[in-house]
């Protein structure tokens, strides 16, 4: 992950995961009450800001792996570790990420945070599916482990009862092969590897792909009954 590096850009080249933050927004209720929320993966707080303005609550926990030295209080650590954590032991009436989910291990920690869910508590989280930047894989063959809707649901279903998931795809268009590496590298992505970007590499990217870039993003509601 270069997210630290890509700290001054992330914002603004972020668009779809900001667009993937307001939508999340969008499936809770404006005002409603929340007694402890927390919200893992929060880097410098762009989904926390649009997510404390849209509810009420009593507090707020934030955790990420990296320490951004933001003005928050964050419980920095590897989530994939959550149930090492005393935090875990806590119950939260909202647990909440936006566009996370894919750098961690879905089926691991997903009984923790089960468990730290309180009853009528809502799991609030988007992540990226299979067909998430198609095109850099086709080309430089480089990829996260996406999971598929179905076994996101599998996974679920195996905690929960009452599920709603969502997927989207969004193309962003770019002026040249290059603004497209240039958009993943200003957003921090580093998942695709160490690819050379010569020039018969970023014409047959052009050829083949029109400059464009696919993301696949997945939404998650979930209330623990």
């Amino acid at each position: 992950m270069n997210f630290l590096k890509a700290k001054s850009s992330y914002e603004k080249a972020a668009k779809v995961q900001n667009w993937m933050g307001d939508r999340l927004c969008e499936k809770i209720p404006a005002n409603k009450f929340f007694d402890q929320v927390f919200e893992f993966g929060c880097a410098q707080g762009e989904f926390t800001r649009k997510l404390k303005k849209k509810i009420i609550f009593k507090k707020y926990i934030l955790n990420d792996i990296l320490d951004y030295k933001s003005q928050d209080k964050v419980e920095i650590f590897d989530m994939n570790d959550i149930a090492q954590y005393p935090l875990s032991t806590q119950k939260f009436d909202l647990i909440a990420s936006n566009a996370t989910l894919q750098w961690l291990n879905f089926k691991k920690i997903l009984p923790t945070l089960a468990n730290m869910l309180d009853t009528k508590g809502i799991l609030l989280l988007s992540t990226f599916g299979e067909k998430n930047l198609e095109q850099i894989t086709k080309s430089t063959g480089f990829s996260l482990k996406y999971l598929s809707l179905f076994e996101i649901k599998k996974i679920l279903q195996e905690h929960f009862f009452e599920i709603l998931i969502e997927e989207d795809f969004i193309t962003l268009e770019f002026e040249s092969p290059l603004e497209v590496f240039r958009h993943l590298k200003l957003s921090g992505v580093n998942s695709l590897g160490h690819h050379t970007l010569t020039k018969t590499f970023l014409k047959d990217y052009e050829k083949k792909f029109q400059n464009k870039l696919t993301y696949h993003p997945i939404f998650i509601y979930v209330k623990k009954v």
